[in-house]
């Protein structure tokens, strides 16, 4: 299958030949290119090391590496300047940066050295990094993006296996918190555990959050330090984290009917709740930590799913009336419904790309469906990506640069974005079985997929830009869930055989197989 364009979305960008020439007779992979002076021909070359930099700085990633097959002065400023990572970083939004920095400022020079040796034995490689002190802005940008390039010139990875958790029943879900300190688990028994990683290296039960009925995926605050259930029960519980390091009940939000979603927005200080009741709730945490409800969104049928944008300020909905809506917050604070998309399927989820100018859905006729934002506010569909069969989760990295689906046809499509703003297909895996969910790493360069065939594949982008399957993590019965941590090196598996597993991935050296 392929994509269906829609209309023409530009999105103005430094060409290849813009970033290399300024002038027609510039040469892409000459020894320099010529800038017309009326008093002199100068080069591109003989501008100062600081003025180069400055320019680095509006350039693009992938004019940058261009820049780079241009001549060895030019190479060697751009690896002086760190400027490949710097641009690398900036296509986060602030939010996951702030992520990625908080991943690193909890780990100490030993830690962080081991973080680095799973990829690399380069010795040299490892002083330089570890040593730095932590004052330059940009040190979480190198330390990531060298890690990234680490990882993406391995073939396979090598899974070691941390932890292997038995919850004793069915788990529909496991998610670890961005501090990497807590994971909590949606359980067959109608309860959510929080566990606790300990000293010792063992995952000890902190404390067993109970509902009457089936429990969705909970999910952690991004400050780790909360953390919201949901239950076809019709109640959200939110926990907090104490001084003591214990979990406390903060407050319970009630719907009449099931809900389906829960989640934290970027700054944590808000949750957004869809259910069956017709309705998503905003509820805002107070400065004396207390949570207070602040906007009722109502729909005319039962709300699917409910989640924030990057910056907080937009809320997406999808509903069984065929219809996502987004829903924008005012300068005083209240919102509103800024546009109603129609579809053709009821859409089971939506989100938004990091940077709000495009939302996906993921529909049950087998669409997922990616809009535009134009200039007026208004959205318009832009791209189709077609399945066979229910797509089950459609997701956008975060550097905003590709998309993946998950459908019940057993197939996982990564798609990339064009300068145009449509998309192209880069890669289809296949599964044995239905595909619950596909995510991206933090580094927006892995996906990790969930399926019914009981495997989790991990998929990695290489230097070329192709993708390929690195490693298969394996469960007794089908996996309900597959995430990331925080700092890409860990992935999160949980099975319907009671088990959730953490799996560290590292560099193959045998280059063998990619199964566990």
């Amino acid at each position: 299958m392929h994509g269906i364009n829609k209309k023409t979305v530009t999105e103005p960008s430094l060409t290849e030949a813009q970033a290399l020439s300024l002038t027609p007779t510039g040469n892409h992979t000459g020894r320099s290119v010529s800038v017309p002076d009326k008093e002199k021909e100068s080069s591109f070359q003989d501008l100062s090391s600081d003025t180069l930099f400055l320019i680095f700085r509006h350039l693009k990633l992938r004019d940058i590496r261009s820049l780079q097959k241009v001549s060895t002065r030019l190479r060697d400023l751009i690896k002086e300047d760190n400027a490949l990572a710097k641009a690398w970083y900036s296509q986060f939004s602030s939010a996951h940066q702030k992520q990625l920095r908080m991943t690193l400022t909890i780990k100490d020079k030993h830690q962080l050295r081991a973080w680095f040796e799973s990829f690399s034995n380069n010795q040299a490689l490892l002083e330089s990094l570890t040593d730095r002190q932590p004052t330059s802005t940009y040190l979480p940008a190198l330390l990531f993006f060298t890690r990234a390039e680490l990882m993406s010139e391995c073939e396979t990875f090598e899974l070691v296996t941390r932890a292997t958790i038995d919850i004793r029943c069915e788990v529909y879900s496991a998610n670890l918190s961005a501090d990497e300190r807590y994971l909590v688990t949606a359980n067959g028994d109608n309860t959510a555990t929080i566990f606790c990683h300990e000293p010792d290296g063992s995952w000890e039960i902190k404390t067993t959050i109970p509902h009457e009925k089936f429990v969705q995926s909970p999910n952690f605050s991004p400050d780790s330090h909360h953390v919201v259930t949901v239950s076809d029960d019709g109640t959200a519980n939110i926990y907090g984290l104490g001084c003591n390091g214990t979990w406390e009940a903060n407050t319970t939000i009630r719907h009449d009917l099931e809900i389906s979603s829960a989640s934290f927005s970027t700054d944590s200080r808000h949750v957004v709740t869809a259910s069956w009741d017709n309705t998503a709730k905003i509820h805002s945490r107070k400065d004396d930590g207390s949570w207070v409800l602040t906007a009722i969104l109502p729909h005319k049928k039962s709300v699917n799913s409910a989640i924030f944008s990057t910056d907080g300020r937009h809320v997406v909905t999808t509903c069984m009336d065929k219809t996502a809506k987004i829903h924008r917050q005012k300068d005083n604070g209240l919102w509103e419904e800024e546009d109603t998309i129609a579809s053709y399927a009821n859409a089971l989820s939506a989100t938004f790309s990091p940077d709000t100018r495009y939302m996906v859905t993921a529909s049950m006729d087998g669409m997922a469906r990616i809009y535009s934002k134009k200039a007026d506010g208004s959205w318009e569909e832009n791209f189709i990506i077609e399945h066979r069969k229910t797509v089950n989760s459609a997701t956008f990295s975060p550097d905003g640069r590709h998309l993946v689906t998950a459908s019940k046809d057993y197939t996982v499509k990564i798609y990339g974005r064009k300068a145009d703003g449509f998309w192209k297909e880069k890669a289809i895996f296949s599964h044995k079985d239905w595909v619950l969910s596909a995510t991206f790493s933090p580094d927006s360069r892995h996906v990790v997929t969930a399926s019914y065939d009981k495997t989790a594949k991990i998929i990695g982008q290489q230097d070329d830009g192709s993708w390929s399957e690195k490693a298969n993590i394996v469960h007794g019965k089908p996996i309900s869930s597959a995430t990331f941590s925080a700092d890409g090196s860990q992935v999160i598996t949980a099975g319907f055989d009671g088990i959730v597993k953490i799996t560290e991935l590292r560099r193959n050296h045998s280059l063998s197989a990619v199964t566990e």
